[in-house]
């Protein structure tokens, strides 16, 4: 299989010594895009220089993820940091592990290259990561060598990011929603982003049109907002794309960004 040549600018992951190119796939909508479809997006996105991809283990009931497992064969899971989202609500070490098990089956891969707990939204979920034994399943994931960093997303508010940061734990990445709008209202970009970018923590932006409000927005265009992105100290923007005319814009956008 012949490459095309990286055009994609490449940013540091954080301290974790590895680099990401600055658009990222996320996955949760190709759910609703098809198997075939999903392979041909995946390899095209990997083949212009996107190497890191989003998935979870709820996408798609797990369509998602076995799709994704397809994508990757034939050496192009070797060419992507692979970010798995953690679906276990109650944070508890048994269903994080069941669901890292199956996961891998799916994708058809031995480790996750950076597992994150998934939608870090209520204020009890720092305390129950640390009481119900989710975080203890990802170090011990970690020391297996089922995965290599460890990471939280989250999209409702910044305060509970900054309580998971105070905790202590030395997280190696952190996703959260960042686009124009979200500066006016409980802004990540202004509370979590700088004390993210104080720690070395590898930032991944998620949201960059505000869950497609921003389509229909008079103020600012989707291009500009995935811009305005692209100029945050972040390392990567996951962007959904479920069709590869999406895909192909997105990938312009990525390439003439200065």
């Amino acid at each position: 299989m012949t490459r095309a040549p990286r055009t994609l600018e490449e940013r540091p992951l954080g301290r974790t010594g590895r680099n990401t190119s600055i658009l990222g796939l996320g996955t949760s909508r190709l759910a609703r895009a098809g198997q075939r479809e999903t392979i041909r997006i995946v390899r095209e996105a990997i083949d212009h220089g996107v190497d890191v991809i989003e998935t979870g283990w709820e996408y798609g009931a797990g369509r998602t993820e076995r799709w994704l497992g397809l994508a990757l064969k034939d050496g192009y899971r070797e060419k992507v940091t692979l970010v798995w989202q953690c679906c276990a609500h109650l944070r508890d070490y048994k269903t994080a592990m069941q669901q890292a098990d199956e996961s891998l089956l799916r994708l058809k891969t031995h480790a996750f290259d950076v597992w994150s707990f998934h939608e870090m939204i209520y204020d009890n979920d720092p305390d129950w990561l640390y009481d119900h034994g989710g975080l203890d399943a990802a170090q011990e994931a970690r020391e297996q060598g089922k995965t290599k960093y460890l990471a939280f997303s989250g999209h409702k508010s910044p305060h509970i990011h900054i309580k998971l940061l105070q905790r202590g734990f030395a997280w190696d990445a952190i996703a959260m929603p960042l686009n124009p709008l979200d500066a006016t209202f409980r802004s990540f970009e202004r509370q979590v982003l700088p004390e993210a970018v104080r720690r070395g923590i590898a930032v991944l932006a998620t949201k960059p049109i505000a869950g497609g409000a921003i389509a229909g927005c008079r103020v600012v265009k989707p291009e500009d907002a995935l811009r305005y992105c692209f100029s945050l100290p972040v390392s990567a923007v996951l962007c959904g794309m479920d069709s590869l005319a999406m895909l192909r814009r997105n990938l312009r956008l990525a390439m003439q960004f200065k």
